[in-house]
């Protein structure tokens, strides 16, 4: 019965394994974030894409008389495109009219879908519709010259 005693003392002093069980606990959370920071950057990404493609629409639309509505939605989807994007996503739309004369404001507005990849699961949690996409919107603003 001694020996047995002394064995776990032996082993309740031993601390060779702590730091093991510690990184085994705390390397998920830091993998759930990294995951996270990724996802919710490559959301920030398709943001900044579709607020330069309203922009650059948008600029296109009222310094050229030779563009017309369609042109300035295939605008919009070259630039989206050309990020790695599906331009086929996105809603495109002129709530101002398009062109409508001299000194008047052209509005283009983007709509279009991320869908979240690793936090999918998350996302369907605090959405009310249970699904695991966002709705990105943008628009830009120009005067007609």
């Amino acid at each position: 019965m001694s020996r047995f005693f002394s064995i776990a003392r032996r082993f309740r002093r031993n601390e060779r394994g702590q730091a093991l069980v510690e990184f085994a606990l705390v390397v998920p959370l830091l993998l759930i974030m990294v995951m996270a920071i990724i996802d919710f950057g490559r959301a920030w990404n398709l943001h900044q894409t579709i607020t330069d493609a309203a922009r650059e629409g948008a600029r296109q639309a009222v310094i050229s008389n030779a563009v017309t509505q369609d042109s300035a939605v295939a605008i919009v989807a070259g630039v989206i495109r050309a990020s790695g994007f599906d331009p086929g996503l996105a809603t495109v739309g002129f709530p101002d009219g398009f062109k409508q004369g001299r000194g008047e404001q052209t509005t283009v507005t983007i709509e279009m879908p991320y869908r979240f990849g690793f936090l999918a699961p998350f996302i369907r949690l605090v959405t009310l519709d249970n699904s695991d996409a966002i709705r990105l919107r943008t628009y830009a603003r120009m005067r007609n010259e």
